[in-house]
């Protein structure tokens, strides 16, 4: 046997022992198998939310979390109640005990405080206010853009349902009950600076009076005085009305001047310099809003 042929025994053994299939020619050689490509797993929308989803109530968990370490390091540290050197015992609040009479005109500090000192922290509850019912409105109000023929039917049967099942004690209670309702709403926006009340309290009385007249007499019996338009232009007064007289008290204050509208005689009800008129306008626009949050749940409109 010759070295060549000895050769390519030993090559096509190796060949077989490998599984190839071996040729003598190199050029005749079948080609080296190669590695097959992985496929590509197509990418789920389901997936990628879910991983978003975990993410999420992740970061969320970490986050009450945090926040619950910190709030209760902050109650642990709080001083004792009543500690004559508790840090909120310093010359602010000595401030408001000592002159908030003689400074605001009101005697119930309380208010003198919250509509005089602080009014401007007021301003922002009120602004607070008026835009989440201008979210509510934006979101739940039916127009004839998310309004169908079904929606329109389902609302008067709902109108007829509500008109034939009023009951005639619920009617005579509510007609003896809203007249004193709105009396004590009027008394306790009207006398905030004297006496525990004001605009917030007042309004969410008269608030309260107007959704039981619609939950008893209907909606449509409420618009006859109360309707968008006057909604809209009660907000829209109010919370200007507010700012225009919080811009003056600062101006005034700030340069030392003397204030625009006189202070009074403290208890009597002409008293409390800016305080009454912002108590009449914060419970206005607390009433509008309270009434609004019930009606656009309900109906979708005012």
């Amino acid at each position: 046997m010759k070295k060549g042929e000895i050769r390519s025994a030993f090559h096509a053994f190796a060949a077989w022992v490998d599984g190839e299939e071996w040729c003598e020619r190199p050029s005749e050689a079948a080609p080296a198998p190669q590695p097959e490509a992985k496929a590509k797993r197509p990418v789920n929308r389901l997936d990628r939310y879910r991983v978003y989803r975990r993410f999420t109530q992740l970061v969320g968990a970490l986050f009450c979390l945090t926040l619950f370490v910190l709030l209760l390091g902050t109650v642990v540290s709080l001083p004792p109640f009543g500690d004559p050197a508790n840090p909120a015992n310093n010359e602010v609040s000595r401030r408001y005990i000592e002159q908030g009479l003689e400074e605001t005109g009101a005697a119930n500090l309380v208010a003198g405080m919250i509509l005089s000192y602080r009014a401007f922290d007021t301003f922002g509850e009120s602004s607070v206010l008026f835009l989440a019912a201008t979210c509510v409105t934006m979101l739940l109000r039916r127009d004839e853009h998310n309004t169908t023929s079904g929606d329109l039917e389902e609302m008067a049967q709902e109108d007829l349902t509500s008109r034939r099942d009023r009951d005639i004690i619920l009617r005579t209670a509510v007609l003896l009950l809203l007249p004193m309702s709105a009396v004590v709403g009027v008394y306790v926006m009207l006398f905030g600076h004297i006496s525990p009340g004001g605009g917030f309290s007042g309004g969410s009385i008269l608030g309260g009076g107007m959704i039981l007249y619609a939950q008893t007499f209907g909606s449509g019996n409420v618009r006859r005085f109360f309707n968008e338009h006057m909604y809209h232009m009660i907000k829209v007064v109010c919370l200007m009305g507010y700012g225009l007289l919080l811009a003056d008290f600062v101006y005034t204050g700030v340069n030392g001047l003397p204030g625009h509208v006189p202070l009074g005689t403290p208890g009597h009800i002409l008293s409390g310099g800016i305080i009454l008129p912002i108590d009449l306008l914060v419970g206005f626009e607390v009433t509008c809003t309270i009434y609004a949050f019930y009606a656009l749940f309900s109906k979708g409109e005012l």
